[in-house]
């Protein structure tokens, strides 16, 4: 089964009442939607109630995506951009947070000094690479109308931007000697 059959039928089994309907989206989009919110800065309470805000706002109107159920993914990000948005007007006023590792496990043995370089590189990124790459290591891996929605962009633009992006990162962690694989973009 395709991932659009997949989601076709979670959000049919979800608009009926199957609380397994539910699951499986959460399952699938919940790392998008938690990523959306903490690559825009948000502390992991403010990402929680933003991702909350952006579920409950999809139970609200889950009978309008019976004709479109391949856009629930895209509209789940742009709903948890616009809510970290809010957030952070009301909270703080605009602007930029530490990035945290989004479903990043514990360096390995040894590795502690380079994860913190690592993560070091991250911080020193533009705040529009930050939130790209946050996205780009959700797992399952979003879509790019998914990435588009979450970031605000337009479709054509999310690869040249990842692009970008890691070239970025790859450069900054060459100029501190770590070394990389080419050819991964």
């Amino acid at each position: 089964m395709d991932a659009s059959t997949q989601v076709r039928d979670l959000v049919r089994a979800a608009a009926a009442g199957d609380p397994r309907g539910w699951d499986g989206l959460v399952e699938r989009f919940a790392p998008l939607v938690w990523s959306t919110a903490r690559a825009h800065g948000l502390s992991p309470g403010e990402a929680a109630d933003a991702a909350q805000t952006a579920w409950l706002q999809l139970a609200e109107r889950l009978d309008r995506f019976q004709d479109d159920q391949d856009r629930v993914g895209e509209w789940l990000a742009a709903t948890a951009r616009r809510e970290s948005r809010r957030t952070l007007g009301a909270a703080r006023g605009p602007g930029p947070g530490a990035p945290a590792a989004a479903g990043a496990g514990a360096a390995p043995a040894g590795e502690p000094e380079r994860e913190a370089l690592l993560w070091r590189i991250v911080r020193d990124l533009s705040e529009h690479c930050r939130r790209i790459l946050r996205l780009l290591t959700t797992v399952p891996p979003p879509s790019h109308r998914e990435v588009a929605a979450a970031l605000g962009l337009r479709v054509a633009q999310v690869q040249p931007a990842r692009a970008t992006c890691l070239q970025e990162f790859r450069r900054r962690m060459a100029d501190i000697g770590i070394k990389t694989t080419a050819g991964d973009s």
